[in-house]
C-alpha cells in the first residue's frame, strides 16, 4: 500500500544498502563489465527466457503518432530516401561499441522527412541480426521490481562516481542518454499537464508513484546508505533523471533462476516503437541482438515492438511519454471484464464497460475529439502528449462503441 510510504522508509533504506553494497567501483578494470557496475550474483544470467523492452519514445505530429529517435550515426553512406544524421557524441559511441565487439555497422540514425529514426545502411535479410551488442557493454542495474527508484539510484551512482568519470568508463554511452530537460513521461508532468490527461486511473497512479519515488530518494540520503555507497550523494533531480532512463530505456531479462534483471544497453534502446514490426529482440550467450523479422531494404526505418505488443496507452504514456495511434489494447481495456487487479497477460485492469458505460466515459471529457484535433497543432511538449492521450482514448471509446453496437464484441480475440 503506497498510502503509508513514510513508514516504509527503513525498508527502502535496507534495500538500498544492499544495492549500494553491490556497486563496487574499486574492482579490477580494463573495460568495466556490466557485472562490475551491478549485482555480482547476476554477472552472467542465462539469457533467453523472455525479454521486455523499455526503450525510446515517439512524438506526435498532427493527429498521428510519428516515430522519432535520439541517436547515433556511422560514417557509412546511407542509401535511400532518408538523410543520415551526424553527431560527434554519436560517432564516439559507435567507435566505442565497435571496439567493444558490437556489430552496429548495418544501421545509422537518419532523418525521415523531419523525423529521426534508425535506418538500414544496407539490405538486411529476414532472420539476420540487425545489431548485436555484447552484454559487457551494458549496465546491469539490478533485479526487476515495480519500484524503478532502486535501479535509478544505482544508475545515478554509476554516472556520478568520481573514479568512473576519471577513467572514462562507459562515458560514450552515458553521454548520449537524454538529459533531464527531455524527460517527458507522466512522472515529469506538471499538475496542469497531468490534469489534461482526463483519465483518473493514470492521474492517481502517477501521484502514488510521486510519493513512492520521493520516499525512495529520501531513503538514499540516509547516512547508513550513504556509507555503503561510498557517500555517493545525488540530488532529487539527478535521481529522477535516473528514473526516466530506467522506465523508458531499460531492457529486462527474465530467467528461471534469477527472475528479472534490468540492463541499460547501448544501441538497442534507440529503436522506435511500431506495433506492426516483425523484428525481434533476443539474448543468447551474453549477446543482445535485434533480429530482422522480414527483409529490410537499405534506407528503410527499422523499429521494434515495445512490451511484446501487450501495452495500452496508459502504460505507454506513463513509461515512454508518447501515444500510440489506434492501439487495440485500449479497446480491450475498456470492454474486457472489470477487474481490480491486472488482467491475465496484460499490464492493465479491465474496465468492463457496456454501451451505456462507454457513452458516460465519452461524455465525461471536457472537450470533444474534434476540439482536441484543432487544439493539438497549437501545443508543444508534455501538454501536447497529454491532449494526444485523451484524444486517443476518445477514439478508442468510439471504436469500442462501434464494436458493441455491431454485436462484434463477443467475437473479438482477446487471447494474445
Amino acid at each position: 500500500d503506497l498510502k503509508d510510504l513514510q513508514t516504509w522508509r527503513p525498508l527502502f533504506a535496507a534495500l538500498l544498502i544492499a544495492s549500494a553494497h553491490a556497486f563496487s567501483p574499486a574492482l579490477p578494470l580494463g573495460l568495466k563489465k556490466a557485472a562490475d557496475f551491478g549485482h555480482h550474483q547476476h554477472a552472467r544470467p542465462n539469457c533467453g527466457s523472455s525479454l521486455v523492452m523499455m526503450a525510446k519514445k515517439s512524438s506526435v505530429k498532427g493527429n498521428k503518432v510519428m516515430p522519432t529517435a535520439k541517436g547515433f550515426t556511422t560514417k557509412a553512406k546511407l542509401v535511400g530516401p532518408a538523410k543520415q544524421i551526424s553527431s560527434p557524441k554519436i560517432s564516439k559511441l559507435m567507435a566505442w561499441m565497435e571496439k567493444g565487439g558490437a556489430n552496429v555497422g548495418k544501421v545509422c540514425v537518419a532523418d525521415f522527412n523531419g523525423l529521426r529514426g534508425v535506418a538500414a545502411l544496407q539490405d538486411i535479410e529476414a532472420g539476420e541480426a540487425i545489431v548485436t551488442v555484447p552484454q559487457d557493454l551494458s549496465l546491469n542495474l539490478g533485479s526487476e521490481g515495480s519500484n524503478p527508484g532502486y535501479a535509478a539510484a544505482q544508475l545515478v551512482r554509476i554516472e556520478t562516481d568520481t573514479e568512473r568519470k576519471a577513467a572514462g568508463w562507459f562515458q560514450e554511452f552515458l553521454d548520449v542518454l537524454p538529459p533531464y530537460a527531455e524527460c517527458d513521461t507522466t512522472d515529469f508532468f506538471s499538475d496542469e499537464e497531468l490534469a489534461a490527461l482526463e483519465w483518473p486511473s493514470i492521474i492517481e497512479e502517477t501521484k502514488r508513484r510521486y510519493t513512492m519515488l520521493r520516499s525512495t530518494y529520501d531513503a538514499t540520503q540516509i547516512a547508513s546508505v550513504q556509507e555503503k555507497a561510498n557517500n555517493a550523494k545525488f540530488t532529487y533531480e539527478e535521481f529522477m533523471w535516473g528514473v526516466y532512463q530506467v522506465v523508458s530505456r531499460v531492457l529486462t531479462i527474465y530467467t528461471n533462476a534469477d527472475g528479472g534483471i534490468k540492463y541499460l544497453i547501448p544501441m538497442i534502446d534507440f529503436f522506435n516503437h511500431d506495433p506492426s514490426s516483425a523484428n525481434t529482440l533476443k539474448c543468447s550467450q551474453g549477446i543482445f541482438s535485434v533480429v530482422a523479422g522480414k527483409r529490410i531494404k537499405a534506407g528503410q526505418q527499422i523499429n521494434i515492438v515495445y512490451g511484446s505488443g501487450l501495452l495500452n496507452n496508459d502504460r505507454i504514456v506513463q513509461e515512454y511519454g508518447f501515444v500510440e495511434a489506434e492501439c487495440p489494447n485500449d479497446v480491450k481495456q475498456l470492454v474486457m471484464p472489470a477487474t481490480k487487479d491486472l488482467l491475465p497477460g496484460f499490464p492493465f485492469a479491465g474496465m468492463g464497460k457496456d454501451e451505456q458505460g462507454l457513452s458516460a466515459l465519452l461524455a465525461g471529457f471536457s472537450t470533444s475529439a474534434e476540439e482536441d484535433e484543432k487544439l493539438l497543432p497549437t501545443l508543444q511538449g508534455k501538454m501536447r502528449i497529454a491532449v494526444s492521450f485523451r484524444l486517443e482514448k476518445k477514439r478508442a471509446i468510439a471504436r469500442a462503441l462501434a464494436q458493441l453496437s455491431g454485436g462484434a464484441v463477443g467475437t473479438l480475440d482477446f487471447s494474445d
